[in-house]
């Protein structure tokens, strides 16, 4: 640390430089992030509330009343019954930590034991280990979706609760979360939906007659939803979503908070961004259903794009496409991703499946995948 501070123009100047070596959204080269340029009226709701701490809420009841706002926008949306609950968190592995949190609390079994897909987030890796639950993976069929045959199998009376994917993050792939929950319920297990990503892609979806399966609280079995505003919600990072089918499982989480404004918190982290809430609802406010439905309607147009694009060039596209996300093969498809980011196209390359895979968000055009695919094909030239 300076023993004096910088002038106000060094630092700018200083930060300028730093900006200078991030990517950004605009030019089209992102490929590989499911987050995208935030929404702009979203980026002047977090700026007017920096200062506010939903950790001390009746400090800031008016971050407060928005956070409850968007929580209740996002409950209608995911078709939760009046007695929802939830919060707008630090992103989905926060959410996720809540829910597997508070089954595990409410199980109070010895050694208990989570049933997830084969194609679970990572974070559901993080928070296994952090709360000493058994991960127990099921496996896929040809779709890349969870086989409810293989989670039933998986099931035993140490299991206290089944993840499904509503978007898987590799694939985007949707569970047969109807049958999940069948199990689920036939068992008297809680069936946890990760819709970090697909919830708020599916609802707009199903709006555009696209083919998309249900998700979230019209089915009975479903305890817990994540989803994430700062993901197809565009948001500014951070910003995650929580959301339980009643006030019940609140109760096994919470902690006291003796010398703040509330007597106890049920978040993980304790000082908590009301800027993000504010954000989130200004999103939401802002675009409405007719602003998100016109996201997702763009989203998918570049997403077939891609994908015809692709079959025409002769490459393997692993399955069609659910929602914004493709995934495709090339004879040797580490090497093609370590080469593309080197042109600087940065696309993912996912080992379980040995494939190459490309998000398509808002901020994503056709003009973007025509200078895209030819770079792929130069290099498969070469």
């Amino acid at each position: 640390m300076h023993a004096e501070g910088l002038s106000e123009a060094a630092i700018l100047a200083k930060l300028r430089q730093a900006k200078l070596k991030d990517l950004v959204y605009k030019d089209g080269k992102i490929l590989c992030s499911m987050c995208s340029t935030p929404n702009s009226i979203a980026i002047r709701a977090r700026q007017m509330f920096l200062e506010s701490n939903l950790g001390d809420p009746k400090l800031f009841p008016g971050s407060a009343k928005l956070e409850k706002e968007a929580v209740a926008t996002l409950n209608e949306l995911l078709n939760g019954p009046a007695s929802a609950r939830g919060f707008i968190v630090s992103g989905g592995t926060e959410a996720n930590l809540l829910a597997l949190y508070a089954v595990r609390n409410a199980s109070k079994l010895a050694d208990p034991e989570v049933v997830v897909p084969e194609s679970a987030h990572f974070s559901i890796e993080k928070i296994c280990d952090m709360l000493k639950l058994k991960l127990i993976k099921a496996e896929l069929d040809d779709e890349y979706r969870v086989d409810p045959k293989s989670v039933e199998e998986c099931i035993n009376p140490r299991t206290v609760a089944i993840v499904g994917n509503a978007g898987s993050a590799e694939m985007g792939a949707v569970d047969p979360l109807g049958a999940l929950s069948k199990i689920a319920l036939n068992h008297g297990l809680p069936l946890h939906v990760d819709a970090a990503f697909g919830g708020l892609v599916i609802p707009f979806l199903l709006e555009l007659g696209y083919a998309a399966e249900e998700f979230d609280f019209s089915i009975d079995g479903v305890h817990s939803i994540t989803v994430d505003p700062h993901k197809m919600g565009l948001v500014p990072v951070p910003a995650g979503g929580i959301l339980f089918r009643d006030g019940k499982s609140l109760q096994c989480i919470r902690t006291e908070t003796p010398y703040l404004t509330e007597p106890f918190q049920c978040t993980f982290i304790g000082t908590r961004s009301g800027a993000s809430a504010a954000a989130t609802w200004a999103a939401f406010e802002s675009m409405g259903r007719e602003g998100f439905k016109e996201a997702v309607k763009h989203c998918m147009n570049v997403t077939i794009f891609l994908q015809m694009n692709l079959e025409e060039a002769g490459f393997r596209v692993l399955v069609k496409p659910t929602m914004n996300i493709v995934a495709f093969r090339a004879r040797k498809s580490r090497k093609l991703v370590s080469q593309l980011r080197q042109r600087g196209w940065y696309v993912s390359y996912v080992p379980r499946l040995d494939c190459v895979r490309v998000v398509l968000m808002p901020h994503t055009t056709k003009r973007h995948i025509t200078d895209f695919m030819q770079s792929l094909q130069k290099l498969c030239e070469t």
